[in-house]
């Protein structure tokens, strides 16, 4: 009998030429555009399963998401090619971690890390790796993966592997070890996981489609608390998600998801361009011209346009035709275009006999670097004849100057006034897991001699609801802080500072007073870069005595408080040549409960926002109580420029860190004007690096 064909419906061909059209139709932006968005922990991924994309280099994202009995909060950031980085926090609804009500429900922190080993080629797929929960004293939903991903336009298809949390059976929680079985025993991971896949349906900027297969096992998963509070009760109903993701705006994108045959859910995100103002900067200069019918004087005018341009403590000499010229950056953040607005206000002099131009910049009128450069050099540099690295091949940068110019000051600058808003935040303290306090800290400089500052700050904080159950530990010098922080008013610092350089750039610090909220005495250091600033060695000591809680201006009186607390270091900071704009400092010594050891903090600049991380190796087995023992201090760092939300350049920055606040292991006491910090970048290496920036 022979079989007749019958033709296709129309719906049926009405539901192919919207395929077809879809596909045919979709520009490779839109494609692209949800490559980069984040799974339900904030990782680049589908739903529950990892993809090998990352996030675009330089990039960070905010999140919060919802798969009961879920909910997740993360934070996620690309410090470099490759590479993400993702601090999440994962709630379970519902299940009480402590008795306390200040808790509620369950919460767990973990760090997670994602490395893209293989770009995407014409013929083969993106590889990465990721490490979920690697590191902790909890570790419960620690994993380790490797995927896959390729697109072929529309579809970005994944497929991977993955132990732990993604794999048959959960890892070992507990313990101060690295969980890398991927790594150590390769044979057991690949037993021990589960396949999972997925893939993504782009056809517009606006929305895409996922499907993907869930291998956790959420009913066997013993290491998640969940499990018995939850999904012994109601067990999934299916390992395949799906999903419809929205991009409602360049700021915001939302994924609503139908998860394990039961669960409705949501994931918000939100991302942003490390360093990207947001409101464009505007430099407000002022030239020399500018000031003529106020001025007949040259050095007047040419001070008064300075002065106008964001520089204080002017000096300006004539020698024959030499100009000799001193001033303070007090506005722009990068050193280089400091040097660049005083070009550009001298290139306005028509009428002056200028030959050579000596510019000495100067930081609390010591002086920090000396420019020499012609004044035709400066004026066919702003004028575009010269390139930059031309402008500085026939310039020359010194920075062993210690010397200032033997001339009147004009538009001296003594007092600093500083207000700036506050937030700090604590996390997992028995009484309640997130604790902060947000306010203002007010502070006040006087300086009245080279290298010299009076510096009192005091912070007002009417938001607070710190506090604490804990009991300070053996040898608190930490654990007690608490409460100090209680209070919502503080004097944070009472203190003098000063800071000398020598020949052969050397430099040295003393502070005295008030130096920090919980801390009062004597700080030293003595610093000097070398190799052109690419590496920086210091020594610095402290001895000091613990404030009382109450009285700002008494020392405490709790049984726990020793008579005295003293730290000694031998510090380091090396710039990585094999990392664009990255440094660690290492410093090794005595800390202030008396333990020995080292602190290693690496950091990265991304145009301006300097993001860094420590974590420290001492010997704490002079600790009695078992939190401190075994335990290395770590945590995380932010110092953000206000030049990013004023629209006008600044040199203030905001700084923000997160770390656990109830150890004693590995202290060191706040110190004001840190010579690695003072120093900077003001260095040879960095400066010729920062002029590319111009």
């Amino acid at each position: 009998m022979k079989k007749v064909y019958k033709p296709y419906s129309f719906k049926s061909r009405a539901f192919l030429f919207l395929i077809f059209f879809l596909i045919f139709s979709t520009k490779v932006e839109a494609f692209e555009h949800f490559l980069h968005s984040p799974n339900n922990y904030g990782v680049t991924g589908l739903m529950s399963i990892p993809t090998a994309r990352v996030m675009k280099k330089h990039t960070f994202r905010i999140g919060v998401s919802n798969d009961t009995p879920y909910n997740h909060y993360y934070f996620t950031l690309s410090p470099m090619k490759g590479l993400e980085l993702n601090a999440l926090v994962t709630q379970i609804n519902g299940l009480k971690a402590f008795s306390i009500s200040g808790y509620r429900s369950y919460k767990d922190k973990s760090i997670d890390i994602k490395y893209q080993l293989f770009k995407e080629g014409k013929y083969t797929p993106a590889v990465a790796i990721g490490l979920i929960d690697p590191y902790g004293q909890v570790k419960l939903y620690s994993g380790q993966y490797i995927a896959l991903s390729k697109k072929i336009y529309p579809f970005d298809f994944t497929v991977g592997l993955g132990n732990g949390r993604l794999g048959k059976e959960p890892l070992p929680v507990g313990g101060s070890k690295f969980n890398l079985q991927m790594f150590e025993h390769p044979r057991t991971w690949l037993r021990q996981s589960n396949v999972f896949w997925g893939f993504q349906f782009s056809p517009s900027k606006k929305w895409a489609l996922m499907l993907e297969y869930d291998p956790i096992e959420y009913t066997h998963d013993t290491s998640d608390p969940a499990q018995s509070f939850y999904f012994v009760r109601k067990p999934p109903k299916s390992h395949y998600n799906i999903g419809l993701r929205l991009n409602l705006t360049s700021l915001v994108e939302v994924d609503l998801t139908y998860q394990r045959g039961d669960t409705f859910g949501f994931n918000i995100s939100m991302p942003f361009v490390i360093g990207r103002p947001m409101i464009p900067i505007v430099d407000h200069i002022v030239t020399y011209e500018d000031e003529k019918k106020y001025y007949n004087n040259f050095e007047k005018r040419l001070a008064a346009a300075l002065y106008q341009s964001g520089f204080r403590n002017i000096k300006i000499k004539m020698v024959n035709d030499n100009l000799w010229l001193e001033a303070e950056n007090d506005t722009y953040f990068y050193t280089p275009k400091a040097i660049k607005v005083i070009g550009e206000i001298l290139s306005t002099i028509k009428k002056k006999s200028i030959k050579k131009v000596h510019i000495i910049l100067a930081q609390n009128q010591i002086p920090i670097l000396e420019f020499d450069t012609t004044k035709k050099d400066i004026d066919d540099y702003i004028n575009g004849k010269l390139k930059t690295w031309q402008f500085l091949y026939l310039s020359k940068l010194r920075t062993d100057v210690y010397k200032g110019i033997d001339a009147p000051m004009l538009y001296p600058h003594r007092f600093t006034f500083e207000l700036k808003p506050s937030l700090e935040t604590f996390l997992n303290d028995p009484s309640g897991f997130f604790r902060y306090r947000i306010g203002f800290t007010a502070g006040v400089e006087y300086r009245p001699w080279e290298g010299g500052t009076f510096f009192t700050e005091a912070s007002y904080y009417p938001i607070n609801n710190i506090g604490t159950i804990n009991h300070p530990l053996s040898i608190p010098v930490r654990s007690d802080l608490p409460f100090y922080l209680e209070h919502k008013f503080a004097l944070d610092s009472l203190l003098y500072n000063q800071i000398f350089k020598f020949p052969d750039n050397i430099y040295t610090r003393l502070t005295a007073g008030v130096l920090e909220i919980e801390y009062s005495g004597v700080d030293t250091e003595i610093a000097k870069p070398f190799f052109h600033g690419k590496l920086l060695l210091g020594l610095s000591g402290s001895l000091v005595k613990k404030r009382s809680i109450n009285n700002p201006f008494a020392f405490s009186r709790q049984p726990y408080a020793k008579k005295y607390y003293h730290t000694e270091f031998l510090r380091m900071r090396y710039y990585l040549p094999f990392v664009r704009n990255a440094f660690v400092d290492v410093k090794y010594g005595r800390f202030l409960a008396g333990d020995k050891g080292f602190m290693i903090r690496v950091s990265k600049v991304i145009k301006g926002v300097t993001l860094s991380a420590w974590y420290s190796f001492t010997n704490t087995n002079i600790f009695t109580d078992p939190y401190n023992r075994g335990y290395h201090n770590f945590g995380i760092a932010a110092s953000i420029p206000f030049r990013l939300f004023k629209g006008r350049d600044m040199r203030t920055v905001y700084n923000y860190s997160l770390s656990p606040w109830s150890r004693d292991v590995a202290q060191d006491i706040s110190h004001y004007d840190e010579l690695f910090d003072y120093i900077g970048r003001n260095t040879k290496y960095w400066l010729y690096h920062d002029f590319s920036r111009y």
